[in-house]
């Protein structure tokens, strides 16, 4: 009989065979990574900060398909923020997150999306694949969780993942993005944060298509 820490091993040790494939694609340092867009503003009422950035090429001619195809598709995009010039480490480990979880409709010939986010979880209805991409590859006033310095250079580097490589995986990511969003750094334990692949990739491991990405330095405003 096979003892349950035994299937754990081999698990790990399959995983961690395609982390090391994989990581050899992903520059050690984030500031590396293709650059795209960001804007950030400080929500009035909440006086948190908030992100909008896109991060459409994850959805390619496939993903696209498999969107149509009436099976489950999830988009997961999480991240962590880091100051110019310091970026070995992340000053905020949890700082954007978001998973869409679409589903088609053949029968009546929608997209059913479940999105969640820090700021709450929604069901929502998309009447064509337009509307998908507009929600579930583009991050609208995404709250930054955790606190920043007024006046702190800073980026943001992520990764996004069209269908991580299982529901455990998932788990361990709504484990991880639901800690206190006031923690910085990486806590007890958590040698897996310890470095940037270790951050974006090693927690999710192979999905469907993964896009890793940077955006443009912005300064934290009052």
């Amino acid at each position: 009989m096979t003892r349950p820490w035994m299937s754990l091993l081999v698990g790990c040790a399959t995983w961690a065979a395609g982390l090391a494939a994989y990581a050899q694609e992903v520059p050690s340092d984030p500031s590396k990574l293709p650059e795209r867009s960001v804007v950030v503003a400080r929500d009035p009422i909440t006086r948190g900060l908030h992100a909008t950035f896109s991060f459409r090429p994850v959805a390619d001619a496939d993903v696209q398909r498999k969107l149509q195809s009436g099976l489950t598709t999830v988009i997961v995009v999480a991240g962590g923020v880091f100051e110019v010039g310091r970026s070995d480490r992340p000053i905020l480990r949890t700082g954007v997150w978001q998973s869409c979880r679409v589903t088609f409709d053949v029968w009546n010939d929608v997209y059913r999306l479940q999105i969640a986010r820090p700021d709450g979880t929604k069901n929502v209805v998309a009447v064509n694949l337009e509307g998908v991409l507009r929600r579930c590859t583009e991050a609208r006033e995404l709250p930054i969780q955790g606190v920043l310095a007024t006046g702190a250079s800073v980026f943001l580097a992520a990764t996004a993942e069209v269908n991580p490589v299982s529901q455990e995986m998932l788990e361990q990511i709504r484990r991880w993005v639901s800690r206190p969003p006031a923690s910085t750094g990486a806590l007890p334990g958590d040698s897996l944060f310890g470095s940037f692949v270790g951050l974006f990739v090693a927690r999710i491991g192979k999905a469907d298509r993964t896009m890793s990405f940077r955006t443009n330095t912005f300064v934290v405003p009052p």
